[in-house]
């Protein structure tokens, strides 16, 4: 007759306790037998392309880099890009223009845009800078507007109002109601 030992019962005790626990976890685990229904879930949206890089140059000369989190192409009449969290950079003859927005919805083959969430618009060669919830234009004709309050800061210059109509990029600002002028003069030291 065969004594078996308390090391063997304890070890196969410990043997079957891990197998029971790895079967369990695979059997259980809704990634492991739905595997085909979780591929079907996350590839339903398959125009949806994670992290973008666009670059498109017109007749002009004009550059635009597009780079955004996601983008998505809409079947449409007017050619519709949604892009989330996207940076658009326009290099008009050396002049960089960087526009940032939570979303971006572009249509028409990249000319009308309607940014939301956060646009920012900067001009670093002139020291301008705008900031705003929501803006709506072309990038061709370079006329945007927005009902949302805006900061305007060019130079030493602070303008601050709700509602704005630019036209021909820049060359002619239009706040609508009240706005808030403020101007950093600048102070000459006499010793």
């Amino acid at each position: 007759m065969k004594i078996i030992s308390v090391k063997s019962i304890f070890a196969s005790l410990v043997i079957l306790l891990i197998m029971s626990f790895v079967v369990n976890n695979f059997l259980t685990d809704n990634n492991f037998l739905n595997y085909k229904d979780k591929f079907k879930k996350i590839s339903k949206n398959k125009d949806k392309i994670l992290g973008v890089e666009i670059r498109q140059q017109n007749k002009q000369g004009d550059k635009v880099l597009i780079i955004a989190d996601t983008m998505e192409e809409l079947d449409s009449k007017e050619k519709k890009v949604i892009l989330e969290n996207s940076l658009t950079t326009i290099d008009q003859k050396g002049v960089l223009t960087n526009i940032s927005a939570g979303n971006a919805i572009i249509t028409n083959n990249y000319d009308n845009f309607i940014f939301s969430n956060k646009v920012k618009i900067t001009k670093k060669t002139r020291n301008f800078t705008l900031k705003t919830k929501t803006l709506t234009g072309t990038f061709k004709k370079g006329n945007y507007h927005t009902n949302d309050k805006v900061e305007i800061v060019s130079g030493n210059t602070t303008i601050e109002g709700k509602g704005l109509h630019i036209k021909k990029n820049g060359e002619y600002i239009k706040i609508k109601g009240k706005a808030k002028l403020r101007m950093l003069l600048l102070q000459k030291n006499v010793y």
